[in-house]
């Protein structure tokens, strides 16, 4: 009984875990990696203090309005603002005031402000998109290593299965008298060098599985598989779109692109405040107050005045326009068109660097799909020759007319060659995606 429950227990164990596995899509990775990649979140907080800066900009055109009021205690000789006179005694008092303020003219700076602002929020939204391309790249780059050593692991898996079929005929010839030992010694040494490269290449698969995991930002204790990426031979025999088309799409959707020559703007835009900065500015304000005082007293009885009529009695309006002129800021303000300038100009070296930048990625990206395709061609011609070779050679060592070493170099060049046909097929894929999110044809909805 303890041993069947036992069983009963490894047994419900095994399936929890394979009941817990996730399979993931490359689709699927993605949209995770936008979710929660901590550079998109961090690109989307700067862009939404952009928004709030931008918004704030606009506000700047409001006039401003303040209120306030006070109530205050002094003892001794003191001037009753209240009642005019000049006291010696304890006296309570207190106010309330309402003020208002327009910028009438400041140099242009709140029309520029607005428009710089505007553009430093456009530059980090594009900025965000731009975090999102490169996050794409990264995740497909990623995916695609995990299923090329997958697919590789398949492949070697298979012919440590045909090694396992030859070494076990090789025995059973050996055990019937009609082989020899050193053949079976022979296929032993292979088997274990095949599962050799079988352990290896497990080891490359779960350190290829952990990169992705750790850029999800998922649990690495859980058990992730990764599903395939399906394609035909017509998909990956596509003919090549033109690479000026591709370059035209890529620089036309290109988020650092855009997001440089906004920021571009916003530095010229900087630059004409800088340039204004030396006109005069003009302001109208206006104002109401009223006051009391222990201190007013009625004439009669000699009582205090009650706060009502004082308050009433007491209110002052006012209004005023004033002009300020900058004569000497102890050259800030020239300090200021200098650093303008030199922001304009490095944001300009900016813009020309990110055009360079993609103009480098599109051009290597499709030079490699290029030589992918040319590649994967070869290959498919390759696979079929050695594929023959292999068969006709192990049919000769069956039949005991070829040497064990023949067969093994037919083997391994067979094998080279389906590896090979895996890589340049996958290889396909990956560069033809790299170019996709450079087109902007992966950008998901919702990321903006």
């Amino acid at each position: 009984m303890k041993r069947l429950f036992t069983i009963a227990l490894l047994a419900l164990l095994s399936s929890s875990t394979v009941w817990a596995q996730r399979v993931l899509t490359l689709e699927e990775c993605i949209d995770i990696a936008l979710q929660s990649n901590l550079s998109i979140k961090r690109a989307k907080n700067q862009a939404e203090i952009a928004k709030a800066q931008y918004t704030q900009s606009k506000f700047n055109f409001l006039p401003s309005l303040s209120a306030g009021a006070s109530h205050s205690w002094r003892e001794g000789l003191q001037f009753d603002q209240t009642t005019g006179n000049l006291v010696n005694t304890t006296a309570l008092s207190g106010g309330m005031s309402i003020d208002a303020s327009l910028t009438l003219f400041d140099g242009f700076s709140n029309l520029y402000g607005k428009q710089q602002a505007k553009a430093s929020y456009q530059a980090s939204e594009e900025a965000v998109r731009g975090t999102v391309q490169s996050i794409q790249a990264q995740i497909v780059g990623a995916f695609l290593q995990v299923i090329t050593i997958k697919e590789g692991l398949k492949m070697n898996e298979a012919t440590l299965s045909l090694l396992n079929e030859q070494l076990d005929r090789e025995r059973k010839r050996e055990n019937a008298g009609v082989g020899n030992m050193e053949q079976v010694y022979n296929f032993q040494s292979q088997v274990a060098q095949q599962q050799l490269t079988i352990v290896n290449q497990n080891n490359q698969l779960e350190s290829a599985k952990l990169s992705l995991i750790q850029l999800l930002l998922l649990d690495p204790a859980e058990d992730y598989q990764f599903e395939g990426i399906t394609s035909n031979d017509a998909e990956l025999n596509k003919e090549l779109e033109d690479y000026n088309t591709v370059y035209s799409s890529s620089m036309d959707f290109s988020p650092s692109v855009k997001s440089a020559q906004l920021n571009l703007d916003a530095a010229e835009k900087n630059l004409q405040i800088s340039k204004f900065n030396w006109m005069p500015t003009l302001g109208l304000r206006s104002g109401w107050s009223t006051g009391w005082s222990s201190n007013l007293r009625n004439q009669g009885d000699g009582s205090v005045v009650d706060l009502s009529t004082q308050l009433d009695r007491n209110r002052v309006k006012s209004a005023s326009l004033s002009l300020g002129i900058p004569l000497f800021s102890r050259f800030q303000n020239r300090t200021q068109l200098q650093t303008s300038k030199i922001q304009v100009l490095n944001s300009q070296l900016a813009l020309e660097q990110a055009k360079n930048d993609l103009t480098n990625q599109v051009q290597q990206a499709y030079l490699d799909l290029l030589n992918a395709k040319t590649s994967y061609a070869a290959a498919k011609e390759s696979k079929l020759s050695l594929d023959q070779s292999f068969d006709f050679a192990k049919n000769r060592y069956d039949n005991g007319t070829i040497d064990f070493v023949t067969y093994l170099q037919s083997l391994t060049a067979k094998n080279r060659g389906d590896l090979e046909l895996v890589r340049s097929k996958y290889s396909i894929l990956l560069r033809q995606f790299i170019l996709d999110i450079y087109k902007g044809e992966l950008m998901e909805p919702g990321t903006n």
